[in-house]
């Protein structure tokens, strides 16, 4: 399950602010708090006390404190790679490497006798890559991505889900940020213009943002700027409950069959649908009640969701009547009656499909989800939210 996390800047926040915050932030499920240790001035002393205190707030919630740190700031705590204890001192339980030194050290770093866990750039693999052929431990290792602050500098997806792939493959987690939308929400730096890591999702609600990191495979999933709303909050806890399903058992599931439908906890890709008129009862169960939905193995046509057949057997899909002599891509359709063995099934077009009379037109993607579609591969499990 994906881990989600807010960000603090405590130079800019005070203590009852952080406070609440964090409490809020506990409330609906958050476990993790990002927060920039560079952008903070004061002594040696002066610092370790300023995060300890964020880190002793953080810490009543049960929440883990991630600290950014570049090779200044290293420098300026007296630091070294072979001792990070003045970190441990600031309560830290993650050390970011905003860069790495590219040698020896980054290391040392990872393989720390402090219990720290290390995050390294996760857009950075060529070097995260040679820190590990040099002995570093990957089991310690989770990749980070950065924020960007400045509108149109941010990554792209496909660029991140290929990241996010090599670090899956290498058993190693990611992390990954998104934006709150809140009016006067900030970073570490007076830009207040979204924080997010992948570009697109600068402007775009924070469920749906969220939903998207699910598509491109991230495990922990951190909001940029502070301070989130409560609306947002709540809305990131309600598409946690849509993303995370049960999918139970059947008695009619036959050997062969029930290794491939999804059984128990469930992760899957929601997609937002515009019902159509008309739909029937058994269809918006179909759709909404059963959480089976999962790619089968060709997309170039529709994207297919065989299973409904099984638990649908049954179950009566009576043909409607639509005009359409061709259903167009991110309309949803459900096999009916008129083609017995593969009634129930659900499929999205992804090109135009003749309309044959097999077919109840359910519904469509809303438009502004229809990237999604793109992440919909074999085996990916999807669901549905009704629009309103």
């Amino acid at each position: 399950m994906i881990q989600l996390g807010v960000s603090l800047y405590p130079e800019q926040e005070t203590p009852e602010q952080i406070d609440h915050y964090l409490k809020l932030a506990k409330q609906y499920g958050f476990s993790k708090v990002f927060t920039s240790l560079f952008s903070v001035e004061g002594t040696k002393e002066d610092i370790i006390k300023y995060f300890r205190d964020l880190s002793d707030a953080a810490h009543r919630y049960g929440m883990e404190v991630y600290g950014d740190c570049n090779a200044r700031f290293f420098m300026q705590m007296e630091a070294s790679p072979d001792d990070l204890s003045v970190f441990r001192e600031m309560g830290l339980d993650v050390l970011r490497l905003d860069l790495m030194f590219n040698d020896e050290r980054d290391v040392a770093i990872v393989n720390n006798d402090q219990g720290l866990g290390v995050q390294l750039n996760a857009s950075l693999v060529p070097a995260v890559k040679h820190i590990i052929e040099m002995g570093g431990d990957k089991s310690r290792i989770i990749g980070s991505y950065n924020f960007y602050p400045l509108r149109n500098t941010g990554a792209g997806s496909e660029d991140v889900y290929q990241t996010n792939e090599y670090f899956r493959s290498e058993g190693m987690k990611t992390q990954i940020f998104i934006s709150s939308n809140a009016k006067g929400a900030h970073g570490p730096w007076p830009v207040s213009d979204g924080l997010p890591t992948v570009e697109m999702d600068r402007d775009l609600p924070i469920g749906l943002q969220l939903r998207h990191m699910v598509a491109l495979k991230a495990d922990e999933v951190i909001i940029g700027n502070a301070f989130a709303n409560e609306e947002e909050l709540k809305e990131v806890a309600d598409t946690m409950k849509q993303i995370y399903v049960y999918g139970e058992d059947r008695p009619f599931y036959f050997p062969g069959i029930r290794d491939q439908i999804p059984i128990g906890d469930i992760e899957r890709v929601p997609l937002t649908i515009e019902l159509a008129e008309g739909i029937s009862d058994n269809e918006k169960d179909l759709l909404f009640g059963f959480v089976k939905h999962n790619v089968s193995e060709y997309t170039h046509t529709i994207i297919r969701s065989r299973w409904g057949r099984f638990d649908f057997k049954f179950t009566p899909i009576v043909p409607r009547e639509c005009d359409k002599e061709y259903f167009e891509p991110g309309d949803v359709v459900i096999l009916n009656d008129n083609v017995e063995r593969y009634k129930g099934e659900v499929h999205i077009a992804v090109k135009p499909i003749r309309n044959n009379r097999t077919l109840n037109y359910a519904g469509r993607i809303a438009p502004e989800e229809m990237f999604l579609l793109e992440y919909l591969k074999y085996n990916v499990n999807f669901g549905f939210i009704e629009k309103r």
